[in-house]
This record gives structure tokens, C-alpha cells and sequence, in this order.
């Protein structure tokens, strides 16, 4: 791994990179790291095959469909449909500190060997670590697997990290307010950061249910703005905060890994409890264990599936309480989730917990959480 670390400054300070381009000589540089198909440039930009194409998807590119602006240093991959800049790629191809990184663009002196630049134009080349602009560490790996469904994240899972910047991130988005979620409760669930692939800038919470891997969900920690800035290809309706592998299904299908569904939490649950809460997402679940409430699980959606019925009638709660969001989603998710209990509850087994408008339980404390309950 990296022995450097970069401070919030450096950070900020390598994210844009417009202050340094004027000294860079972007054609040399290119032909230094052996960029093949480079054009001339046009429009302020120059495009060529992708430098660190192989470092992300696993092999080589085979098109002249990266580009660079001259003038910014900013950089885009039409192929993986991922932005970065020419200071970072630099960095993650020579494995070097991004001060390092700065003097190699600047074509100053440098502690970079001739022998690091053969070794990043060989053809085929993988690197053990991939450092990245949102984590000093980087992600280990022998090599960078095709992210796809669930077996990449089995593997990922062998060795979990997260830094305290991801944990930042996560716990306090930009521009929205904290979450109140401690790290503990995130450890318990061995949340991890992705930086490369289809969940990169993505915080993901496995789902384990009776001892096995059978889902997880990836939330954003980029937020909207910033996420568009990085997908320029993209618009509004493409974003989501939170994301499932393509053949999951939480309340369980023909595609569902588990029969019988996914509660998220079902393992914490002691059978025969006196309340289960049901939720919508996972990191409400994961605010009610943090406030004391461990008998609680989110069905990940808005509906309430066969199969996940059938794991609430292994708890075998006395009662439920339904805690969704206080907007009116989260009361049409109520009536429906109400609606599919009642053929097996008694009325008085369910509980309504009137969350307050425009809040969802991932907002509320312990005493609000005791509130609801009692109130229904």
C-alpha cells in the first residue's frame, strides 16, 4: 500500500487541476507514459486510447475513446463513462504521491525512475493498487475483477476496509446533515468503499441473512451535484442514492438469490420478540440498532413479499410496527404493507408509527423511536 496520505487541502487542491495545466506539456507527457492513438490537438482537447483503462475494467483499451482538456487537465473515459484528471492518472499508473506527480507533469526534477515508466507502458499492465482521489489508500486486489453481481463481492469482502475519510463521507454527506449512524454499527455490518467500477463512490452494505452473502445495496456518497459533475453523459433521472445489483431482488423472484427473499437484519432478531420494526432501507435498520432497537429489519423497497413474510413468521414478533418514511411514499408503503400483514394479523398486532412529515426514521432518536411505538 501507499505510505502517503493527503490532507483535505492537498485533496481539494489535486481535484482541479487548471492552475497547473499551463506548465504541462500534455502532448510530451502522453508520449512519456506511451499513450497509443493520441491525436493532435483539436478544440482544446486531445484524444487517444485510455492510459489507466486496464487499472479499472481489467483490460486493455481498444479505442481512441478517452479525452483530455489541455487547458483543464480534466479527463474522460466514453468507454467506462468515467471523469478523472491528468494529475491522478499520473499518479495511479507511476504508483507515486501526487507532489510527485505534479513535478512528473511539470517535467522538473522528479525521484520518478526511467524504470517506473517502462514498467507503466508495458502492454497489459495491472497494478496491485489503485490509489484514488477520494481515498489515500486505494483498494487492494491481485487484480481488478469485472464488477458484476454478487461473486465480486464476495470477494471484495475477504479483505473489507474502510477509511475514515469513506466513513466521513458516508456519515456526512456533502450538504446534507449528519446521520447519526456511529462507526460501530457500521463495522458491524463491514460496510466497505468501492472506488472503481459500477458502484465506484459507493458505500456498500452487504446483506447477510442466515449466515450468507445474499445482497447488497451501494449508497452514493458523492451526492447529486457532484455525481453529475463526474458523469457528464448523465442526467437527473439517472442518479440514485442507493443502488442493487442487477439480479437482486429483495422481496424474491425468479432472480432472487434467496428464495425466500431478504430481510435486512433478520439475523439480529430474537425470535419471539415483543415488537419487530419494519423499515424501508438499510441504513434506517441500521439507526435502530444503533438506538437500541435490534429487532428491526427493512424489506428493502415498497413492498412486502411472500418469501419475506415467511421470515417474519420465524420471529414470530407479537406485534409489528411499521416505520416508514413521513411523506406520502412512505404512507402509501404503510397502507400496503398493512394491507398484506392483516391477512394473518390481528389488527391490534399491527402498529402505525405516524413518522413526522418530511422525515424518515434515519433522522429520528431513540425517545422519538419509544414514542412512535407506544403512540400506535
Amino acid at each position: 500500500m501507499p505510505d502517503w496520505k493527503l490532507s483535505v487541502r492537498e485533496r481539494l487542491r489535486y481535484k482541479n487541476i487548471d492552475w497547473l495545466m499551463p506548465s504541462v506539456d500534455a502532448p510530451a507527457i502522453l508520449d512519456k507514459l506511451g499513450v497509443e492513438d493520441v491525436s493532435p490537438v483539436r478544440g482544446g482537447e486531445i484524444r487517444a486510447k485510455c492510459p489507466d483503462h486496464a487499472l479499472f475494467v481489467g483490460r486493455e483499451s481498444s479505442d481512441p475513446a478517452w479525452t483530455l482538456n489541455v487547458k483543464t487537465g480534466e479527463t474522460f473515459c466514453f468507454t467506462e463513462n468515467r471523469g478523472s484528471n491528468l494529475l491522478w492518472i499520473v499518479s495511479r499508473m507511476l504508483d507515486c504521491h501526487p507532489r510527485e506527480a505534479v513535478k512528473f507533469l511539470m517535467q522538473a526534477d522528479s525521484e520518478i525512475a526511467e524504470s517506473s515508466l517502462e514498467f507503466a507502458r508495458r502492454k497489459k499492465f495491472r497494478k496491485r493498487v489503485v490509489p484514488s482521489e477520494y481515498s489515500e489508500y486505494g483498494v487492494e486486489g491481485d487484480s481488478i475483477p469485472t464488477i458484476r453481481g454478487l461473486s465480486a463481492i464476495k470477494r471484495d469482502m475477504e479483505s473489507p476496509y474502510m477509511t475514515p475519510e469513506a466513513y466521513e463521507f458516508f456519515m456526512r454527506p456533502p450538504g446534507k446533515l449528519p446521520t447519526l449512524i456511529q462507526k460501530e454499527t457500521v463495522d458491524h455490518y463491514k460496510v466497505f468503499l468501492r472506488t472503481w467500477g459500477d458502484y465506484a463512490n459507493r458505500v456498500i452494505i452487504p446483506f447477510v441473512q442466515k449466515g450468507e452473502l445474499v445482497g447488497f445495496c451501494a449508497v452514493d456518497i458523492l451526492g447529486k451535484k457532484q455525481w453529475l459533475a463526474e458523469h457528464p453523459l448523465k442526467t437527473e433521472r439517472d442518479y440514485k442514492k442507493v443502488r442493487y445489483p442487477f439480479n437482486f431482488i429483495a422481496a424474491g423472484g425468479p432472480q432472487t438469490h434467496m428464495p425466500d427473499g431478504c430481510l435486512f437484519g433478520f439475523d439480529d432478531c430474537t425470535r419471539g420478540c415483543d415488537v419487530l420494526c419494519l423499515v424501508e432501507g438499510a441504513r434506517e435498520k441500521m439507526k435502530l440498532l444503533q438506538e437500541g432497537f435490534p429487532n428491526s429489519v427493512a424489506i428493502l423497497g415498497g413492498y412486502l413479499g411472500d418469501g419475506q413474510f415467511r421470515l417474519i413468521t420465524e420471529i414470530a414478533p407479537k406485534r409489528i410496527a411499521l416505520m416508514f418514511d413521513g411523506d406520502s411514499a412512505g404512507r402509501m408503503i404503510t397502507d400496503r404493507v398493512q394491507e398484506r400483514l392483516s391477512r394473518n394479523y390481528v389488527r391490534d398486532a399491527i402498529i402505525r408509527c405516524a413518522v413526522p412529515s418530511g422525515k424518515d426514521p434515519k433522522n429520528l432518536q431513540r425517545s422519538d423511536f419509544q414514542t412512535l411505538i407506544q403512540r400506535g
